[in-house]
């Protein structure tokens, strides 16, 4: 029983880990569990450094990524080499040069099942750009058959850590979509065979870093969750274990830098080190300049430091990279609540609730437009968007922001 709600913790973080840093009413960055672990743990990254370089091997046409990648997998560098750029250009955001790489490996590389895989990780990318389900029906195709090519592959001698490694990427990705879409019983099968596969992995090749971001995700929040969430069983504080092999993969992983980069921009926000988190953020941007993702956290955490000129330019560069963004437009709002640009933060959050949101989102987006009117003084109106953000999603801060109206009233005598 244990396990199975450390699986579903882990998903619920790798789905939606912005929902432990939601701003509270008076903007405040708050964290699951209040307590920090980083002060002891380890310096902060400026840059990452990539895999030392193999004396005298100046001349060999691959990176050497792929050639340390290579060994540890005991496969073909061309096959790592494809691997990377193709993987490279989804944290680029060139979704269809991307889809079009993983194909082309896969037709290169055959039963290697890169061809689909690489439609689960772009399908689910754009997805994840407004937490939507807008290309479930191509990524189910694309799951269904990445998942019976690599089942036929494994059947096949060779490749078995490299395998192992990408299965248990799949299930893990259909792991967080189904908890995404309240199948919670698939979930946590999909994730229980994402764990044996990946811990296979791990076992055929010791020294591939990559797998342990699961494993640092796995330490870190699942201590995070288990403290904050009562009923929950608790476990050992394995948060400073968890940042140390979050740190390692961004050193040293082959594929998943960016990933870890991204998961320790989200723990060191966990841990309220805001400096450190933007560090991370940058990290990325600096890479990846157009990753919608990772921009709208830049300019959050931009937000969060009361960098306002900052925060808004980054959340302008998100609409001039793709003007169809939903998310944006919610994190604008805030931004202009911030600044007291009521009649801006009006606009956006009414673009906001232009789309089809579901109800958690919908309520929070209710509560900034009552916030609004709360601080224009109009306090029928505020009422109203707040009653309905409560209703909705039971939102603690909107109680409190009715209690709060009320007050107001009685000093106005009204």
């Amino acid at each position: 029983m244990k396990k199975h709600l450390a699986i579903a913790t882990l998903s619920l973080v790798l789905v939606r880990p912005a929902s432990a840093q939601e701003v509270e009413d008076e903007e405040a960055e708050t964290t699951l569990i209040g307590n920090r672990v980083l002060e002891p743990v380890m310096n902060d990254l400026v840059e990452v450094q990539s895999v030392v370089p193999v004396a005298g091997a100046g001349d060999r046409p691959y990176s050497e990524r792929a050639y340390e990648g290579a060994r540890v997998l005991n496969m073909e560098v061309a096959f790592v080499q494809d691997c990377i750029q193709a993987t490279d250009l989804l944290f680029r955001r060139e979704y269809k040069a991307s889809k079009e790489a993983f194909e082309s490996a896969g037709a290169r590389w055959s039963n290697s099942g890169l061809a689909p895989a690489g439609q689960v990780l772009v399908y689910q990318a754009m997805m994840l750009e407004n937490m939507d389900f807008r290309y479930e029906a191509q990524y189910e195709v694309a799951a269904k058959r990445a998942r019976q090519q690599l089942q036929e592959a494994m059947e096949i001698p060779g490749n078995e850590a490299w395998e192992a490694f990408i299965y248990g990427g799949v299930l893990g990705v259909d792991a967080i979509h189904n908890m995404r879409k309240g199948n919670y019983l698939t979930s946590l099968n999909r994730g229980l065979e994402a764990m044996k596969s990946i811990n296979k992995a791990k076992m055929l090749a010791p020294e591939f870093k990559d797998p342990v971001l699961g494993d640092g995700l796995y330490n870190y929040w699942r201590t995070v969750i288990s403290r904050s969430v009562k009923g929950m069983p608790s476990f050992t504080d394995n948060r400073k274990l968890g940042i140390q092999q979050m740190q390692m993969v961004e050193r040293e992983a082959i594929f998943l830098r960016p990933a870890a980069t991204f998961a320790l921009t989200y723990t060191w926000m966990e841990e309220g080190a805001l400096k450190r988190s933007l560090s991370a953020a940058l990290r990325n941007q600096k890479r990846y300049p157009n990753n919608i993702v990772n921009n709208i956290l830049v300019g959050r955490l931009y937000m969060y430091r009361r960098a306002y000129a900052d925060s808004e330019r980054n959340f302008k560069k998100v609409l001039q990279t793709s003007p169809e963004n939903q998310k944006v437009h919610y994190y604008m709002a805030r931004l202009y609540l911030r600044t007291k640009q009521l009649s801006q933060a009006e606009h956006h959050v009414d673009q906001y609730l232009g789309f089809d949101l579901d109800d958690a989102y919908r309520s929070r987006a209710l509560y900034s437009k009552g916030l609004i009117y709360y601080r224009r003084k109009d306090y029928d109106t505020a009422e109203k968007y707040v009653t309905q953000a409560w209703k909705l999603g039971k939102l603690t801060r909107a109680k409190r922001r009715l209690e709060k109206i009320q007050r107001m009233r009685d000093r106005q005598g009204g």
